[in-house]
């Protein structure tokens, strides 16, 4: 018998082709909103978020043009007097998450803190200039290990854990009020704790089946990991700290690692460290989108 030979043919959409578009779509993105400041009347620089390294400082406003990671990124090295524009340089497209869902996941950037694309920047950036429209401040938390305050405020969670994710952490916590007892401590075993502000609870947060806050909340949401606890307890494992409250955690595991918005900012501990969190960082000021 003759050998039979198969002809394979492929979709002409690649995933490669889909994520040079998605390279594409960004460096547009940069270009045009360079193009728009060029023509105002204003002085402005470009920097890559590479090279980012010391406070930000001596400007009147920050634009982060990329998607959340970058304006997080921005905020480690801003305080309160700067405010920021988040500018989403590529944005899903539902026509294209609904023809390629089959393939592969197409969802873009979700911006969820960025209140600009390259289709409103101009209008929004005018309506800045023109002093028509106002930062909102976003609470950030302070994070202060063994009694000493990290330089980096997180604005969306900061998480603990052991360093391998198979590996249970322990830990203890309590929360403290300003002239109130002590109450009592919560001994944990799990994956981890999870602690975010109210601009965090969409994201990891909300996930894990979190609550959605206020954007607005100067509260804090937290969230045990994949407890191993006796019933009793369960109730323990999530709640909110108010904005007059400090979350003190106690770690007791050779090894740990604390994750500050992501995984670019990470702080080691060991047994025995303490940690403290609280919503009394400086907020962040934020250029929100009328529907957050």
């Amino acid at each position: 018998m003759a050998r039979k030979r198969l002809l394979l043919l492929l979709k002409p959409f690649d995933v490669f082709r889909y994520l040079y578009d998605r390279t594409l779509a960004h460096k547009n993105a940069i270009n045009f909103c360079q193009s728009i400041l060029k023509r105002k009347a204003v002085d402005w620089e470009s920097v890559f978020r590479s090279d980012l390294s010391t406070p930000i400082r001596d400007v009147d406003l920050v634009i982060s043009v990329g998607g959340d990671g970058t304006l997080l990124q921005a905020s480690h090295l801003m305080d309160d007097s700067i405010p920021i524009l988040g500018v989403n340089s590529d944005p899903t497209r539902p026509h294209e998450v609904a023809e390629l869902s089959e393939e592969f996941d197409a969802t873009r950037s979700t911006g969820y803190l960025c209140a600009a694309t390259a289709n409103n920047f101009e209008q929004l950036l005018d309506g800045i200039l023109e002093k028509r429209f106002v930062p909102s401040e976003l609470a950030r938390m302070a994070i202060s290990i063994n009694s000493k305050l990290i330089a980096t405020s997180a604005l969306n969670d900061v998480l603990l854990s052991h360093p391998c994710p198979a590996t249970v952490s322990r830990f203890s916590f309590r929360i403290r009020k300003e002239e109130e007892p002590l109450s009592s401590l919560v001994h944990c075993r799990s994956s981890g704790l999870r602690v975010s502000t109210a601009a965090g609870s969409t994201a990891a947060m909300h996930s894990a089946g979190g609550s959605i806050m206020p954007i607005l909340s100067k509260e804090l949401q937290y969230m045990v990991r994949e407890p191993i606890f006796p019933g009793a307890s369960s109730q323990l494992m999530h709640g909110f700290l108010k904005s007059y409250e400090t979350m003190d955690i106690a770690w007791f595991c050779k090894e740990g690692l604390v994750y500050i918005d992501g995984s670019h900012v990470v702080h080691s501990i060991q047994l025995g460290d303490t940690i403290e969190l609280s919503s009394r960082a400086p907020p962040l000021n934020v250029y929100l989108s009328p529907h957050s």
